[in-house]
């Protein structure tokens, strides 16, 4: 061979001596980088539907992680549709660092600038429901506004702001929303004479009373407008108007009509409405009726009237007053009521639905018992789990707010299944429970399923 071609080889055989050790030494390097966050990339550099799928996603789990990222994409996208779905986010998550980017946005109606109707509707409605008292005198600058939507949304909000508690001038508002109602055609702005409605009623507005039993009484006035001010009247609670609404409650031939009637009646602080209350849930056929009738009698400690609630939650023909009886029975407490709810939970001759609606009542009034209940169900279905129930059920819990849960969710993560895993991290992480975040952590390994790793990723 000629010392040439030996050079040439030389190089050659090198490079493939070293080749393994620098393959190694960057295999090495990439394993011990950080877990991309598909997430954040996502809300930072996707495309607009990837962005409203992870949206429709964090607003249903409450994931308050990324709303500093929303911050930064609110201002420079220009997509309404993504800016609605961050208010609702940060509306659902109780985001108070958002509150003066909605001012802002608002402001841009005030200054003359371009805006989104729709967008500004989402910014006052998450504005109002978090209690921003700051942004309360724009929504009085803006609630007589040329644009009836933009008035419409003001007006609401203001509503929605004093049924918070929130300090207002209430007779400067009150006479001004009077006025705009009286000046209003109820015909061509439906929408607004409604919003004026409620909000007078939300405000107690004693001068508006007439005209509000007005409407109540007027059988040519919009069924909706009627509707809407029998519980304005109420509301106001003008102690002459009580026989009026009752008479309405009584006589009317529109059934719907009646169960708000029902519903002004009730607001009525000096009127005792617990036998009306009783009959209608016995006896009314209307179901819409029933349900304001077991809405309205929880927190009566009397057994005579939990035993009606227990009846109707086990009995009545129609869902939404079994579920409102349920409620109504968790809200009132006491032993015999979370007896029932639990039984009600374990019930396998329920369907899937009342189950599950059960199980929100338990979360929701934290009821002792609540544990060993899910237990029980993990028990009975973790080999095989049954049109899915134990699914549904761990769906619940990982957005429930009750840390107690904890043993629940340790045990999810021991679930053959992946979605189930993933349900148990994410309760977890929304309760932050430090003691099982680091067993979440050892999860990230390649034994496990890469949609449950993605998870962990996701909430680094």
């Amino acid at each position: 061979m000629r010392r040439c071609d030996k050079l040439l080889i030389l190089p050659v055989l090198l490079l493939c001596f070293l080749h393994p050790l620098a393959f190694s030494q960057e295999t090495n390097a990439e394993s011990v980088k950080p877990e991309t966050d598909s997430i954040e990339e996502i809300l930072r550099y996707g495309i607009d539907t990837e962005l409203l799928e992870v949206l429709g996603m964090l607003q249903q789990e409450k994931n308050a992680k990324y709303n500093h990222i929303l911050a930064s994409l609110i201002l420079e996208t220009k997509d309404s549709t993504i800016i609605q779905g961050i208010y609702r986010l940060w509306d659902d998550t109780s985001f108070t660092p958002g509150f003066s980017l909605a001012r802002d946005e608002i402001n841009k109606v005030i200054e003359g600038d371009d805006y989104h109707p729709s967008v500004i509707q989402a910014a006052m409605t998450y504005l109002a429901n978090q209690n921003d008292s700051q942004s309360l005198p724009i929504f009085s600058q803006l609630h007589n506004f040329h644009d009836t939507v933009i008035a419409t949304a003001s007006i609401r909000a203001i509503g929605k702001m004093a049924d918070n508690g929130t300090k207002m001038n209430t007779e400067e508002l009150g006479r001004s929303m009077r006025e705009l109602l009286l000046e209003e055609d109820p015909n061509t702005e439906d929408e607004l004479y409604a919003a004026l409605i409620v909000s007078l009623g939300s405000l107690r507005y004693r001068p508006a009373a007439d005209e509000l039993i007005g409407i109540v009484e007027d059988a040519g006035a919009s069924l909706g407008h009627r509707r809407l001010a029998c519980i304005s009247v109420g509301e106001i609670g003008r102690s002459e108007d009580f026989k009026i609404l009752e008479h309405v409650y009584y006589e009317s031939e529109d059934a719907t009509l009646r169960a708000y009637a029902l519903a002004g009646l009730t607001k009525f602080a000096d009127q005792d409405m617990r036998d009306n209350l009783v009959q209608a849930l016995k006896r009314d056929s209307f179901w819409r009726i029933r349900l304001t009738a077991a809405e309205s009698l929880a927190g009566f400690h009397d057994e005579e009237i939990m035993k009606l609630l227990r009846y109707k939650a086990a009995n009545d023909p129609v869902s939404q007053v079994r579920i409102a009886s349920l409620k109504s029975i968790g809200a009132t407490g006491g032993s015999e009521n979370s007896k029932f709810i639990l039984n009600y939970f374990h019930d396998r001759q329920k369907n899937t639905e009342m189950r599950l609606a059960a199980l929100d009542v338990m979360l929701e009034n934290r009821i002792s018992g609540t544990n060993k209940a899910i237990h029980k169900v993990m028990d009975e279905l973790w080999e095989k789990d049954e049109g899915r129930f134990l699914e549904f059920v761990c769906k619940n819990l990982a957005s429930s707010d009750w840390p107690r849960l904890t043993p629940v969710f340790d045990r999810m993560l021991n679930h053959p299944h992946w979605l189930i895993q993933v349900y148990g991290i994410r309760g977890i992480r929304r309760n932050g429970i430090l003691s099982l975040q680091e067993r979440v952590d050892a999860m990230d390994t390649e034994g496990t399923d890469e949609r449950v790793r993605r998870e962990i990723a996701a909430g680094r």
